[in-house]
Formats: structure tokens, sequence, C-alpha cells
């Protein structure tokens, strides 16, 4: 009988001790902001080289993937919590887990949190900071709502749909997905299938090559920006305005469309194709090298001029509100116009 007792004491002193560690584990890295110190997970890299994220809906935080010479699919991490105090948040960070595992299919990162999550009001909050390692030529598929996407490639493709995350991307091969809401959205050395939206924020891009498919852009309450453009293009921006710089535009599905935002084009190269651009109640600039070779049409509405200036051409239709000319006799074709108040600028620029 005594042998049990002492039994039992050293196993309640020992669960003490452990509780203590984890105290002092967990460090404040900012007010009402507690962490645990890097946490490291592993898995084997599998034959598909796909990385699927999924994340319960009530955890937020950041995850960024990079790539190097490995095998393995590595992750460091970092759970963390808002709280207004420090047992609060301990008992928070406790309820959070990640799981890593390789499957058949794919290699599965699981961010895990209760849910209904007992941080339920607008200051406290549980979070899960990862890093993760591929090897190359990976792809990645994310289901994180609220998680924040920071990818260091190259990487074969990215798809993310529907996510109220931030997203700063760089080196993707073959396709590329995004679609956030309210969030900024930055994508650079991009190749193949794109298609990318956002609302309320900026959508910046650079280095994109749609390698003869048609890429799409999409915002509503922000400015899109992009330099260095080839390809196909359908953009579609409103309350927002539009630039698009080193833009080589090519094929017959060229299509941009504003509302109520400036549309800003300079053209580089377009030795082949249509562009149609098409805005409202703002003004559509264009600048062209002057050995473009080809049929610009251009519209506006009765408040609206056009201007054409700095380049060879032959008028085939001038009126008040229309002007249709030909800069040679190659086959490109740019159709621009305007309903609502707003003018259409066509400047030429040396070309080659």
């Amino acid at each position: 009988m005594r042998k049990y007792v002492v039994t039992v004491v050293i196993t309640l002193l020992s669960f003490a001790a452990g509780a203590s560690c984890l105290a002092q584990d967990i460090f404040e890295t900012e007010k009402g902001l507690y962490s645990t110190a890097a946490l490291t997970a592993s898995s084997t890299g599998g034959k598909q080289k796909k990385l699927v994220i999924k994340s319960a809906s009530t955890l937020a935080g950041t995850i960024t993937i990079t790539v190097a010479q490995q095998k393995d699919v590595t992750l460091t991490y970092y759970k963390r919590a808002r709280a207004e105090s420090r047992s609060r948040a301990i008992d928070y960070i406790d309820l959070l887990a990640v799981g890593i595992t390789t499957l058949p299919e794919y290699v599965r990162l699981e961010l895990r949190a209760p849910n209904p999550a007992p941080w339920g009001n607008d200051v406290e909050s549980g979070l899960i900071d990862a890093e993760v390692v591929v090897p190359e030529g990976y792809a990645v598929e994310m289901e994180a709502t609220y998680y924040n996407l920071v990818v260091r490639g190259p990487l074969r493709s990215v798809v993310v749909q529907s996510s109220l995350g931030r997203f700063d991307i760089a080196d993707v091969t073959q396709e590329l997905e995004l679609e956030t809401k309210n969030r900024r959205v930055k994508i650079d050395n991009i190749t193949g299938k794109i298609s990318v939206s956002t609302t309320n924020a900026a959508l910046v891009a650079s280095g994109i090559d749609s390698r003869g498919q048609t890429a799409v852009f999409r915002n509503e309450g922000g400015d899109i920006k992009i330099d260095g453009y080839s390809g196909g293009i359908n953009l579609k921006n409103s309350f927002g305005r539009t630039v698009i710089t080193n833009f080589r535009p090519s094929g017959e599905s060229n299509f941009i469309r504003g509302a109520s935002g400036p549309v800003t084009l300079e053209i580089t190269e377009m030795k082949t194709g249509q562009l149609v651009v098409n805005n409202r109640y703002e003004d559509i600039n264009i600048t062209i090298p002057d050995t473009l070779s080809g049929y610009l049409s251009l519209s506006v509405d009765d408040e609206g001029r056009i201007e054409a200036v700095n380049f060879p051409f032959t008028a085939d239709l001038v009126e008040r509100d229309r002007l249709s000319l030909s800069t040679g006799p190659g086959n490109v074709k740019i159709i621009g116009s305007i309903r609502g108040k707003g003018n259409i600028y066509v400047r030429g620029t040396k070309g080659d």
C-alpha cells in the first residue's frame, strides 16, 4: 500500500514539473502576444512532389515556403496566442497542434485548433506561424482562410482559393491561382497559367509570361500595376488605376476593362494579335512603338476627345468621337473605347 502511494506522488510531481517547463517555454514577444520557441518537424518528400496545407478556420498566421536541394519536407513553426494574460495564452497554445504526414498522393501539413475557438473576441486569437522548406519542383495547394503566404521558389505551381490573406509569391513556373479579398497581392517571375484576384488593395506584378495562355487579373477598389508582361491578358479593374509597363501582348484574346479609374499601357512590342481596351468615366493612355504596324480603332462618348501623336499613320475615319487609322501593312489590331466622360491618348515612342 505504501509503495502505491509513493508512486502516485511521484507521478503528480512529474506532471507538475512538466507544466512548469511548458510555462517557461512561452515568451511574451510583444505586449499581449505570447509564443513558443521554434518547434520542428519533417516528412519524407513523396513521389508526387506536392504539398497540401490545411488550416482550421479559427487560426491565422503567416506561412513562408522556400526551396532547397533536399529530399524531405522540413518545417519550423511557432505556436502563438494573443491573450489578456500569460495564463490564458498558455491555455490557448496548449490547444494548438501541427501535423505533417506523407500520403500516397501528397505531403499534408495540417494546422489544428478547436472549433469553436475559446478566443471568441476581437482581442484574443490563436496563431501558428510556419516556415516550410520543400524540394525543388514542388506544387503547393493551400486551404487556410486567414493565412498570409510568402513563397520563394522555384515551385511548379501555387494554388490558393477563397482566402482572406496577403500574398507575396515569386518564381512559379507552370501555374499560379490566387484569390483573396481586401489584401495586397504581390507576384514576381511567374510563367504559365495565371489567375489572380483581390479587392480593395493593390495587385502588383512583375516579370509575367503567360506562355501562350491568357492570364486573368481582377481587382475592385484597388490598383493593378504590372511591369514586364508577355502573352495574352484578360484584366478587369474598377475604382482603381491600371498601369502596365514593358507590355508585350500577343494572341487574339487580350481584353483590358476598367471603370472609374485610368488605364495606362506602355506597349514595348506587338507584332501580331488584337488588344481591346474599354474604360468608363476615366482616360485611356496608350504608348506604342512608332514601328507598330496595323490598325487602331478608337471611340469616346460626347464629352471625350481622342489624340494620336508622335508616330506615322494614315487616318481612315475622322469624326468628333471616333478615329480609325492605319500604321502600316501589319495585322496588329488595337481597339479602344470609353463610355462616359473620358479621353483616349495614343502616343508613339522610338521602337526597334
